[in-house]
């Protein structure tokens, strides 16, 4: 008795551990995917967005166990206020980009970023500029409907892209943008990863792409954008 009982308890185990696996790859694959969206208008008048991806309390700030993130958060989080504010400014629209986690089966794994948990507010040393904060579950940000809206109302074709991750959540927005037909500079020394070596490695991708790079000085200098 006590061995049958045994063998359904590893039986039991089996599939649960089973369930959870297969959910987490099919979550990871679908927070993958590119959209492709509706090309954009060709305005007169350029407006540039500011997209600040993913600087989060669970990536770069108290709740974070990413440590290259930490360390290099002080330097990351410095560099984009300024250059929101500069953003503000010049009129060029502001946008908060951050991850949101609603599957309950993921958030039963892991719930540091959570719908209301600390992980999914954005780091609170991020000064705030605009009331523009979206909210998305997958890697590409334009995943989330109401970024289209704003660009699209305020006429946006130049997209500035600064925050993390390099390979993943700003790698996919880029090709999200880029599907659409949006003109994209990174402002290199504003992003990072984890390892940081991967951001070089990136910023190779994103340069073969066409995608402008520039450094945070670069685009302070340039008055006009």
């Amino acid at each position: 008795m006590a061995k049958k009982i045994l063998i359904w308890t590893l039986i039991i185990v089996v599939l649960i551990v089973g369930f959870f696996y297969i959910n987490l790859k099919v979550f990871e694959k679908s927070t993958s995917r590119v959209t492709k969206g509706m090309p954009i208008e060709n305005h007169h008048d350029a407006h540039a967005a500011l997209l600040i991806i993913d600087i989060q309390e669970y990536t770069t700030g108290e709740v974070s166990v990413a440590e290259v993130l930490k360390k290099a958060s002080d330097d990351l989080i410095r560099k984009v206020n300024k250059i929101a504010e500069r953003s503000a400014e010049q009129g060029i629209t502001v946008i908060y980009i951050r991850n949101v986690i609603s599957n309950p089966i993921i958030n039963l794994m892991n719930n540091s970023m959570a719908a209301g948990s600390m992980g999914a507010r954005l780091d609170r040393r991020l000064n705030i500029v605009s009331d523009h904060v979206i909210s998305k579950e997958k890697q590409d940000a334009f995943s989330n409907p109401r970024l289209d809206s704003i660009l699209i109302s305020n006429e946006i074709s130049r997209l500035y892209v600064v925050g993390l991750d390099a390979a993943y959540c700003v790698n996919r927005t880029i090709e999200g943008a880029m599907n659409r037909g949006y003109d994209i500079s990174v402002i290199s020394d504003a992003i990072i990863s984890d390892p940081d070596s991967v951001k070089y490695q990136m910023l190779d991708v994103f340069a073969n792409r066409g995608v402008k790079l520039l450094s945070a000085n670069e685009f302070f200098m340039n008055e006009t954008h």
